[in-house]
């Protein structure tokens, strides 16, 4: 669906010296959250995002990654966007090549950012070709490279540093499951047993079954796992096949980088194979390998990817279910939900761990 211009408020439009000829919603969020494709009168394609302002991060994170990836674009990493600033800050600027600048503008109680569009498409994992995957793992070894020099160039800060320390996702990850063993699982099976939407209503039994099944097992791994020291640095965080994009066999671009902060290298992996293979995990494994060929990964390491594996598949269903259970909705879902709530349950229904073999996941501590 073609949008006009004025969806792009005009404000934004002569703050960045652009005149936008048509824009088209690609992604849509709520509370207006949304990214949109324009093309400008000078024949540039642009992304330009709209998130409202209590959705938006922080004014300091949203300066420390542009710095990041102002940074990384300049030691000559092309694979990433970076965001444009406003034309009238740009001139100061100029003037002062030191002066901290925002590339954001606050507009309507929503924040506006636009960068260049990258081009290329997303491939579903059935389309993967070996030369594919290849280029990705690169693609994706490279920028941890340039990050990790970025960091050196800039600095560190809360959000991105290169370190030795316990990985925050996997502490994250151990909060969840520990509030799900902890009541939170026996809630929702209770609240959507008694959901209208009988589809939604069976995929989240299924979801249940497989955290049943499996949370014991996870949190015993995730709290080994939660005092180990591992290499942090900055990492993308919300990488998966969506994010990658391709042009022949050749990556052309890494989008949405607005969840990047530091932790270990392999958070990356396991949502980006799992995208990709769902629950075949001998095409993960292959994935594994061809990504060690590049850098290779430690036992811990390895132990840490299935960790991450693990809690990506388990985990990832429970947001949908959480936000129906706590949702005054009543209707049916929407089929877009019901779709992606199908695919995440049943890569959880199939689930078998990474690595590991005849497992019991009922064993407690």
């Amino acid at each position: 669906m073609l949008f006009q211009p004025h969806t792009i408020p005009l404000s934004v439009q002569r703050a960045y010296g652009v005149t936008i000829l048509k824009s088209m919603a690609m992604t849509g969020g709520f509370s207006s959250a949304a990214v949109f494709r324009a093309t400008t009168s000078d024949g540039r394609e642009l992304a330009i995002r709209r998130t409202p302002k209590p959705l938006a991060l922080p004014p300091e994170r949203l300066m420390r990654l542009h710095g990041l990836l102002h940074q990384i674009s300049q030691s000559g990493f092309q694979l990433i966007s970076v965001p444009m600033i406003p034309a009238k800050t740009q001139e100061k600027v100029d003037r002062d090549e030191n002066r901290p600048v925002a590339p954001w503008l606050l507009v309507e109680d929503c924040i506006w950012q636009i960068e260049p569009w990258m081009p290329g498409s997303s491939l579903a994992g059935t389309v993967l070709t070996t030369s594919h995957l290849r280029a990705a793992m690169s693609a994706l070894h490279q920028f941890h490279q340039r990050a990790t020099e970025a960091v050196r160039v800039i600095g560190s800060d809360d959000w991105f540093l290169n370190a030795t320390r316990p990985s925050p996702a996997v502490l994250r990850r151990l909060n969840i499951v520990v509030e799900l063993r902890a009541g939170l699982l026996k809630k929702l099976q209770h609240r959507l047993r008694e959901d209208p939407d009988e589809t939604f209503r069976g995929l989240a039994d299924r979801v249940c079954d497989a955290l049943t099944t499996w949370l014991p097992w996870l949190q015993r791994e995730l709290t080994a796992l939660a005092t180990i020291m591992f290499p942090v640095q900055p990492v993308l965080r919300d990488l998966w096949r969506a994010h990658v994009l391709f042009t022949g066999c050749e990556v052309t671009g890494l989008i949405d980088l607005s969840a990047a902060a530091s932790d270990h290298v392999t958070v990356d992996l396991a949502r980006l194979f799992r995208s990709w293979f769902g629950a075949d995990v001998s095409c993960v494994r292959n994935a594994v390998a061809e990504y060690q060929s590049l850098r290779f990964l430690s036992e811990p390491e390895q132990r840490l990817l299935q960790a991450f594996d693990a809690s990506t598949v388990l985990l990832s269903p429970v947001t949908w279910l959480r936000r129906r259970m706590e949702s005054v909705d009543s209707t049916n879902s929407s089929g877009d939900v019901i779709a992606r709530l199908t695919e995440l349950t049943d890569v959880a229904g199939n689930f078998r761990p990474l690595f590991e073999s005849d497992i019991n996941p009922m064993r407690q501590f």
